[in-house]
């Protein structure tokens, strides 16, 4: 095939084919050059630099496959020195990412989407640790061009997911009215969503109107210090939880004074055996019964179940 056939087929910005360095029936190895000399971009700080080169070496870079055979670019880079921190940097181009092609990169996230790290890596003929960084750092790029400025909600909920052994937590604020995530961070608590609320602004926070979290303290906190017009919203499964504990607590209290007044009636009743039944929220025959017991037994618990209910 023709050098300029094979140009155009690869389609790279201000980038020729100079020559096939080798073919095989797998792969092929191709070394590109600049079609016209330009002022190198800096790495480091991403600004056009017109100081003087000062070496030019070459990389490989993986690009995506022709007629079945794995494509290696050669491509020649300059180095010079950066005016910002006065360090040899070298040159960055924008089709490349490390060394793989932007396309490249484009086609791991999208198998990444429908299978897993392994079976993409097979796929293409990289190991699945690579696949892994090609993916975050697509990952990482969308959710900046996606949450960068942060949205600026009118309701939102806020919780922390575990993604990691060994309490290594991310806190999520999820926009209500859009249902999708707005902002995530590592950590959880109150620093993390102050950083939240930091980003946010000053003036977007104070326009939040209702905040759903699950009633941490740490949550709590910030949600008042910076969302001081918002209404705070417990979620119906920690209201739940926070009942029942409360209940229960009030139900060892007055088990512990059946127990030591040897009251054996009361003491059966409040046994844990019977726990689930002040706690469920169906009504039955038996929990019926109990609760019949109970309002005739001890006033404290039957008055909690009342109040939980």
């Amino acid at each position: 095939m023709h050098l300029k056939t094979i140009t155009e087929l690869l389609a790279l910005p201000n980038f020729q084919v100079v020559e096939i360095l080798e073919q095989s029936e797998t792969c092929i190895h191709i070394l590109v050059g600049l079609i016209e000399s330009v002022e190198p971009v800096c790495s480091a700080c991403g600004m056009v630099h017109h100081a003087p080169i000062h070496s030019v070496g070459r990389i490989r870079a993986e690009d995506l496959a022709l007629s079945g055979k794995r494509v290696f670019l050669y491509v020649p880079k300059r180095k010079a020195r950066c005016p910002q921190d006065d360090k040899i940097r070298v040159e960055q181009f924008s089709w490349l990412r490390g060394r793989f092609t932007n396309r490249f990169a484009k086609q791991v996230y999208r198998l990444t989407s429908i299978t897993t790290n392994a079976e993409a890596g097979w796929f293409l003929g990289v190991d699945d640790e690579t696949v892994y960084r090609i993916d975050r750092g697509m990952l990482e790029e969308l959710a900046q061009e996606k949450l960068s400025p942060v949205p600026a909600p009118r309701t939102m909920s806020v919780d922390e997911v575990a993604w990691q052994k060994w309490h290594k937590y991310v806190t999520n604020v999820v926009d209500i009215e859009k249902r999708k995530v707005i902002w995530n961070n590592d950590g959880r608590g109150k620093s993390t969503l102050d950083t939240f609320f930091k980003d946010l602004g000053t003036g977007n926070s104070l326009k939040v109107d209702a905040v759903a979290c699950d009633g941490a303290r740490g949550y709590l906190s910030s949600i008042k210090q910076h969302a001081k017009n918002a209404l705070i919203v417990l979620d119906h499964f920690h209201v739940k939880s926070y009942l029942n504990n409360a209940l229960d607590t009030v139900r060892k209290e007055q088990l512990q004074k059946a127990r030591k007044d040897k009251n054996e009636d009361l003491a059966d009743l409040l046994h844990c055996r019977k726990k689930f039944i002040l706690m469920q929220g169906r009504s039955s025959k038996r929990q019926r019964d109990v609760l019949e017991q109970l309002a005739e037994l001890n006033s404290e618990v039957y008055r909690g179940m009342l109040l939980k209910e």
